[in-house]
Formats: C-alpha cells, structure tokens, sequence
C-alpha cells in the first residue's frame, strides 16, 4: 500500500494540470516558462511522518548536429518510511527542444524487492510507440509521455488563461498502455508555502468509475499563479490518512519575478 500511495503522488507531481486537447502549431510558440538548468525540489509526508523527496529538471544536451531536452524526475523514499521500505523511480524524457514533443522515454523504477525497466520511443508521424517491453502501439497523433507532458503544457497552454471549471485532458502512453488524464480548474488560490504566500492555480481530478478518488477535493494541486507554472503543493486525502507533497527549493527559474522568490 505504501508503494502503491507513494508512486500515485509522484505521478501527478510530474504530469500535473496538463491539457492537450487542441491541436498547437508549435512554430508560433517561443518558450517563455523554463530553461535548461532548472530545478525543483519536493518533499514528501505521509501524515505527520517524512516519506519521501521529489525532483524535477530540465537540461539541454548534444545530439547530432543540435541539442534535445533530457527531462529528469526522481522519487525516494527517506526517514521513517525509508527505513522499512526502500523506492527510488527515476523517470526521464528526451524532446525536441523546438517542439516541446517526445523523442523517447525511459522508466526505472526500484521499488523494494521490485525492479522494472523501460524504453519507449516516439513514431508520431507513423502513428505508433515502440516499447521495449511490448513492442509496438499504435498511438494518437498527440501522444506525449507524463514528463514531456508537464513541460508541453507549461510551454504552450496555460498562458492561453484558464475559466473556472474547465476540463482539461491529455493523451498520454504511460505503463505500456494509453493513460487519460482529465483536470478540472477550480480558482486561483493563496497558497502557504516555504517561500512565504504565493499566488497558485488550484486543479483537482475528474471523478469517473476508474479513477482511484470518489470525490473532487480528496485531491488538490496547486501550481503558480505566473509564467513558471511551477506545482507547489499535491495533497491527497486517504481513508487512512493524508499525503502531502511541498516544494522546498528550485533553481534558475527562467522568469525570475514570478510567485517564487527566495529573497
């Protein structure tokens, strides 16, 4: 159960409030949310009891005669339940850098007694994933892994603004298989932090018979209110107590005069 509640958290950390319901010429876009170098960092608690550290970063990196992005994120656990049950999942995501679309995806996962490893790479134009594990899908034109995923939507959609209630989705092939992800916005919100209050945009899951929550606010996420559109806070309210996910550092943010400030 523990692994179980941990790999959710982590999984929404990284893919966030995402919408790629339309279709986006990515020519007219200039990336204006992160930059290479970027860095986020979270921690984790189940209760009153420290789990677990997050991570999220964003690097350019050399490949033929240009560069891509390497996307990184990183879960463990540490403290308490560190020491009764050992996880550590990396995941990482390879784009273009002009794009913001998926090249190839990488799953590592050590979760106890459990490993798995994977490599997923990105056929758009054809219409297909291949998995290293399973082979060959075939895949909507707007396929996206969960990490490129955050990034394309930072990128490109919330600066559009968001209404109150709007449902926002995202194809994604996540676990060898096509993953929906739906959100609905709820309002912008003050919202604590180590960094002092800052201003967020509250989202919370659409409720439907496969979806592991029965109500809307058993879960919450909170990103800034600005251009960076950073996640802040994730909590998660369980029959059996509540997770809870804050940020606590980032680096080179690319639009320095956003909510987060460590002055």
């Amino acid at each position: 159960m523990i692994l179980r509640r941990l790999e959710i958290i982590y999984i929404f950390l990284i893919f966030n409030s995402v919408s790629f319901s339309q279709k986006i010429d990515s020519s007219f876009f200039i990336n204006t949310a992160f930059q290479s170098g970027e860095k986020i960092s979270y921690k984790v608690r189940y209760g009153v009891i420290k789990g677990g550290e997050a991570s999220l970063s964003i690097n350019l990196e050399p490949s033929g005669y240009s560069y891509i992005y390497h996307i990184t994120a990183l879960a463990k656990t540490t403290g308490v339940i560190g020491s009764m049950v050992t996880i550590r999942d990396i995941y990482e995501s390879y784009t273009e850098v002009h794009s913001g679309l998926p090249i190839k995806s990488v799953r590592n996962i050590l979760e106890h007694h459990y490993t798995s490893y994977n490599e997923v790479l990105f056929f758009r134009d054809s219409g297909y994933v291949k998995s290293l594990k399973s082979g060959k899908h075939e895949v909507p034109s707007d396929i996206l892994d969960i990490l490129s995923a955050f990034y394309f939507a930072r990128r490109y959609l919330f600066s559009n603004g968001l209404e109150k209630g709007k449902i926002i989705t995202l194809n994604t092939f996540f676990d060898d298989e096509l993953f929906l992800i739906k959100l609905k916005y709820k309002a912008k919100e003050k919202v604590k932090t180590k960094f002092g209050k800052i201003n967020c945009l509250k989202f919370v899951p659409i409720i439907e018979k496969k979806s592991p929550f029965k109500k809307e606010e058993q879960m919450e996420i909170w990103i800034t209110a600005d251009e960076n559109y950073i996640p802040v806070k994730i909590r998660i309210n369980l029959p059996v107590g509540n997770l809870k996910c804050d940020i606590i550092d980032f680096e080179e943010l690319k639009n320095i005069n956003g909510e987060l400030n460590k002055n």
